[in-house]
């Protein structure tokens, strides 16, 4: 029959019959590299990630390494810069557990050998400490949670619970709560010992303060500060009764209006006063009143005024006879005499017959028909025909050509615009390439505003054979069309858009 295994430790049981004559080296590996280092054994464990499990073996091994967590005693390290856990197997076992980084450590047990789930609960052993745990196979404990008269020297306990020791010296302790650390006392005494002096509760000590006494007779009382010493003053108040400045007077009253200096009746000097609307004044000896700002009502011609309440234009102001104007908008007056006026010609330097136009089309701000002198000058009314820039006076004709919706670039290569945006576009070029010759693509004199709706290209000259042209890739600055024919002709392509 095999060997079995026993559940803690791992050791090897030979089976009845087994290894014989071997059976002696088995025996003393078990003794030596199991037992003995479960009793005395140490090991250092290097930790590399944050979750690691201690190796575990069946039987025994002289590489230490390969069964840590049969050891009596281990020492961590970690390179993992931050706090870290080991697993130990899901077996009862006791370990003293050193510390030796600076993070701290957790032991827990695994839920299967070599796994890093944690079956229960762990310890945590400080950055630095040494501690001694032990494991029921599902959850760590400390060691020690009780100590019957112990003699320490000197040691560094966190958060120890002293119970009733015999004696002790407490001449460097802190910390002691009055209210439960001292027995003997007086009722009320701990109660008021551990109220500040001068709190209300606490005892009242010479030199020391009263706080808020429920009552008190102050009649032989001296040095009662008035800032600190008397509640219930409004804001500014202690100040002035202090310091009873002007300054001080307006930091505490809190209607008040205007700076400077406090004012009595009698003949004060006021430095740029806001009188408000008073009921009643004299102004006889007052100067620099302004005239728009200090006076209201309209001022008479006779007191330097105009006499007016509203005025138009800019410039002098005019009176009834035979005033001089600058340009003045005359509106449309209800009567006048131009007898002696001069009337500019359309060219503002030759006489002529004056011009007249009909209504606008539809309504519309566009003008219809030109009559100037004796001719007529008719055009349609649309928002795209960028004004008439130009009228020959003696003729009456329109100069489209000079009109913005008519610009052109003539050339081999061009373009002509139409009123409304309509453009007709042109260009020419030479097909490249072998046989066939390929593609081109050529770009428009100028964008279309809108879209392309159309390119008609052509081959310059009388081909020798049959030719197709293929249009694609139609954009608002260019397009593309290739030629299937053998050789490389010239080309001739006119674009419609708008």
């Amino acid at each position: 029959m095999s060997s079995t295994y026993s559940p803690d430790l791992r050791i090897e049981l030979i089976g009845t019959g087994d290894q014989a004559g071997v059976w002696g080296a088995t025996t003393n590996n078990n003794l030596a590299y199991v037992l003995e280092q479960a009793v005395a054994g140490y090991v250092s464990v290097s930790v590399a990630s944050a979750n690691q499990a201690l190796t575990y073996l069946n039987g025994a091994t002289a590489t230490a390494a390969d069964n840590q967590s049969v050891h009596a005693s281990l020492a961590l390290t970690t390179s993992t810069g931050a706090n870290f856990a080991v697993y130990a197997p899901p077996a009862s076992k006791q370990y003293t557990i050193y510390n030796a980084s600076s993070y701290t450590a957790t032991i827990y047990n695994s839920t299967v050998i070599g796994n890093t789930t944690a079956a229960g609960t762990g310890v945590a052993i400080p950055a630095g400490k040494t501690m001694t745990v032990w494991s029921d196979g599902t959850n760590f404990s400390q060691q020690n949670t009780h100590l019957i008269s112990p003699t320490l020297a000197s040691p560094t306990m966190t958060t120890p619970n002293l119970g009733t020791p015999a004696s002790g010296v407490l001449t460097n302790a802190t910390g002691l709560p009055i209210s439960t650390g001292v027995s003997g006392l007086g009722t009320g005494v701990a109660t008021a010992l551990a109220v500040s002096v001068g709190s209300a509760g606490a005892p009242v000590v010479n030199g020391g303060a009263l706080g808020t006494p429920s009552s008190g007779t102050l009649t032989n009382a001296t040095g009662l500060p008035v800032a600190t010493g008397i509640s219930g003053l409004g804001t500014g108040v202690a100040a002035f009764l202090a310091t009873p400045s002007s300054a001080n007077l307006r930091t505490a009253v809190s209607d008040e209006t205007g700076s400077g200096s406090l004012v009595f009746a009698t003949s004060p000097s006021l430095v740029t006063p806001d009188l408000g609307t008073p009921s009643a004044a004299t102004l006889t000896n007052a100067t620099g009143l302004p005239i728009i700002a200090g006076t209201t009502g309209t001022l008479s011609v006779a007191r330097g005024g105009t006499g007016v309440t509203s005025s138009t234009g800019s410039g002098n102001v005019v009176l009834s006879n035979s005033p001089t104007l600058v340009t003045p908008a005359l509106g449309t007056p209800a009567s006048g005499n131009l007898a002696n006026c001069t009337f500019p010609t359309l060219n503002q330097n030759t006489s002529g017959n004056a011009a007249t136009a009909t209504s606008p089309q539809g309504g519309g701000s566009f003008i219809t028909s030109l009559n100037i002198g004796s001719q007529s000058v008719n055009y349609a009314s649309t928002a795209g025909n960028g004004g008439v820039t130009s009228v020959n006076s003696a003729t009456g004709a329109v100069d489209l050509a000079s009109l913005a919706a008519f610009a052109k670039s003539l050339g081999a290569s061009g373009y002509q615009k139409f009123p409304g945006g309509f453009t007709i576009q042109w260009g020419t070029g030479t097909f490249a390439g072998s046989s066939p010759p390929g593609v081109v693509t050529p770009t428009f004199a100028i964008a279309f505003a809108s879209a392309c709706v159309g390119v008609y290209p052509t081959v310059v000259g009388t081909p020798s054979a049959t030719y197709a042209i293929i249009v694609d890739s139609v954009t608002t600055t260019g397009c593309r069309f290739g030629l299937s024919y053998t050789s490389a002709p010239d080309y001739f392509y006119l674009a419609i858009g708008y």
